[in-house]
């Protein structure tokens, strides 16, 4: 590993915070590279299809400054679709959690779920599901409150 990465091995939070934090960097680094790349791709293309609608260039126009049209203009428009994909994207995270817990011999919850599943204890596991789809739920909730923010056209009453 050329000294990138420490050893994997658990120590407790409370005990050494630093090397319990150390060892979750490659699992973290893996998966948020893997969810950039599709988030970075999207507000590209997303960007580049909106600096081409005719009220971008009406603001260029009327003399706006360009970070002012590139940020209040094109890109609050342009991040719609990406909240969504990355509402979806985080949903997908909590999956990878699980098969990450398992790869890279951390302690948490996904490894619980793979050894109850494993061992076949169903309270467990439902117990597991129930705290994994409320966490995404809450996402999706998020999602729908960002909507609201970046959309004027979409108002919850």
């Amino acid at each position: 590993w050329y000294r990138w990465v420490p050893n994997i091995r658990y120590v407790a939070f409370f005990k050494d915070p630093l090397s319990n934090l150390s060892q979750f960097a490659l699992p973290s680094l893996i998966m948020g590279l893997a969810l950039a790349a599709g988030i970075m791709r999207m507000t590209r293309s997303m960007m580049l299809e909106i600096l081409r609608e005719d009220y971008i260039r009406t603001a260029w126009s009327k003399g706006l400054r360009e970070a002012v049209i590139i940020v209040r203009h094109a890109l609050k428009n342009a991040m719609i679709p990406v909240v969504t994909i990355m509402g979806l994207q985080i949903s997908a995270l909590i999956g990878g959690t699980v098969i990450m817990e398992s790869i890279f011999v951390l302690p948490g919850m996904g490894r619980y779920l793979l050894d109850a599943i494993t061992w076949r204890d169903y309270p467990v596991i439902q117990g597991i599901n129930l705290v994994l789809a409320s966490g995404i739920i809450f996402i999706n909730l998020i999602v729908d409150v960002f909507y609201a923010f970046l959309d004027p056209r979409i108002r919850y009453r």
